[in-house]
This record gives C-alpha cells, structure tokens and sequence, in this order.
C-alpha cells in the first residue's frame, strides 16, 4: 500500500488550487471571436510567479514579445523573458489596459497551485486584444463576459 501512495505522489506533481468558487473562464480555452475590420485579435498568456504580480509581469512579457514577432518588428537576442520581465516590472505602469503598444488587457484568472516541494505559485491567464498590423489604429472592444 505504502509503494501505491508513493506512485500516485510521483504522479502527481502539481495540485492546483483555483480561485474559491470561480470556475474558469470560457475565454482561457476558447478565444472570443476577433473582427478583422477592428484591427485586432485576442490572444491568452499564461504567467506564472510567487505573486501575482510576478506572474502578471511573465504573462505581460509574454504578449509583448509575441505581439512583436507578430507585427515583424526586430527582437534583439539580449530580449529574452527574463529582460522583458524586468522591464516590464521597474518601466511600464502595468496597471494600465492600454498602452502605446497596441495591446490590450481585457481580462484574468489566476489560480494557485503547489509543486511538489515547493513554495505556493500563482498562474494567471490573461486575455489581451492586440493589434493586427502597426499600419492601423486598432479600435478595441468592451468585453464584459470575463466570467
């Protein structure tokens, strides 16, 4: 019996704990669908951090980069996530839905989960409008069904 409970811990590494009573949103695995003639698109990131603003900082980085190879601008070497991170956290006011970047947060979910033997961690969905083309102003819509 002893080795049954030390497969099935091995088996298990990670147990999530999702926000008490909030089911997870339709929007995580199903994006809602985009407009072209808005010049934008929905796209989730996941970011994972001891905090939520860690995880935060990681899902953000993560739009940026991939709304920069999207729009074909360069990306230098030197921009991995780790530097995105970081600039993401000391320069850009991430309160802020829209900036400069045509990019904008629309929704989140977090959800904590425990590795084994390891600290608490935070996983936060976030659902972005970005832009399609640099060549248009994007015109981003109300989404209010983030439940």
């Amino acid at each position: 019996m002893k080795q049954f409970i030390s497969i099935l811990l091995i088996c298990l590494p990670v147990v999530a704990f999702a926000q008490v009573g909030r089911e997870m949103p339709q929007w995580v695995s199903q994006l809602p669908s985009s407009n072209p003639q808005k010049h934008f698109y929905y796209r989730v990131t996941v970011g994972e951090g001891a905090t939520y603003d860690k995880a935060y900082a990681n899902a953000f980085a993560k739009a940026i980069m991939e709304a920069k190879w999207k729009l074909g601008v360069k990306v230098k070497v030197s921009d991995d996530m780790a530097a995105l991170e970081d600039q993401v956290t000391n320069a850009v006011n991430v309160q802020e839905q829209y900036m400069e970047i045509p990019i904008n947060k629309v929704c989140d979910y977090w959800e904590e989960y425990r590795p084994v033997a390891s600290a608490k961690q935070i996983r936060l969905y976030v659902l972005w409008q970005i832009a399609d083309d640099g060549r248009y102003e994007p015109r981003f819509e109300d989404f209010t069904n983030c439940q």
